[in-house]
């Protein structure tokens, strides 16, 4: 055998050796990438136990139940009642923050939350309650916080020569409440209406109940 036969390379030996495989080795506690995994789902418990802790704590507030006017005594039955809220609401009134005398300094709706703002004193007021007698009924859309100006009628026992014409009584009042309708001695409807009257003019209206013309309320188209 010859020497070119005998260094010829096997097929064995022809072929590239491959490279040593590479372990991948366990990310250590020093790794980068578990660090910041580590802190993602540490910053997921804390907000999750915030937003639970956050959805937990609630107090309770007042909230209307009715329309009411300016000069209603928000501690009478059936004005208020009571709804759980989130904190961060100090615009409005908390239960037990309310005072015994407490009235409405603006009108109100049924379903608002009662701002502080619109809560006043009832000796702080200019304004007193008085209940009217109405002839001739008001419109439909009348109601709680329109603005009205009294007029009384002339008397109906009174003859064509002293008749006289209708007066203005008293301008700018509020209308508190509607009560019940009966009947009136000119015909129709007759309603009685709680009206808020500024404190110097309560001796005219006061004067225009006790006298003998009927009472009527006209509305102005306005509203508090």
């Amino acid at each position: 055998m010859s020497s070119a036969q005998r260094s010829a390379p096997s097929p064995a030996d022809a072929q590239p050796r491959r490279p040593p495989r590479r372990r991948l080795r366990r990310p250590g506690w020093r790794d980068p990438r578990l660090a910041g995994g580590l802190v993602l789902i540490g910053a997921s418990v804390a907000l999750g136990s915030w937003a639970v802790s956050a959805a937990a704590q609630t107090e309770q507030l007042y909230v209307l139940t009715q329309d009411v006017a300016p000069g209603t005594d928000l501690t009478a039955d059936g004005v208020l009642s009571l709804i759980d809220a989130h904190p961060g609401t100090a615009a409005y009134v908390a239960a037990g923050d309310l005072s015994d005398d407490a009235v409405a300094t603006r009108s109100l709706h049924a379903g608002e939350l009662l701002p502080a703002g619109a809560v006043g004193s009832a000796s702080d007021l200019e304004l007193r309650a008085v209940v009217l007698d109405v002839a001739s009924g008001l419109p439909a859309a009348a109601g709680a916080g329109d603005v009205v100006d009294l007029w009384q009628l002339p008397a109906t026992q009174a003859t064509a020569q002293d008749a006289g014409s209708a007066e203005v009584v008293a301008q700018g009042l509020l209308i508190s409440s509607v009560g019940q309708t009966g009947s009136s001695l000119i015909g129709g409807t007759n309603v009685q209406v709680e009206v808020l009257v500024p404190q110097d003019a309560v001796a005219k209206v006061l004067t225009a109940v006790g006298a003998a013309g009927p009472l009527v309320l006209v509305p102005t188209g306005q509203g508090q």
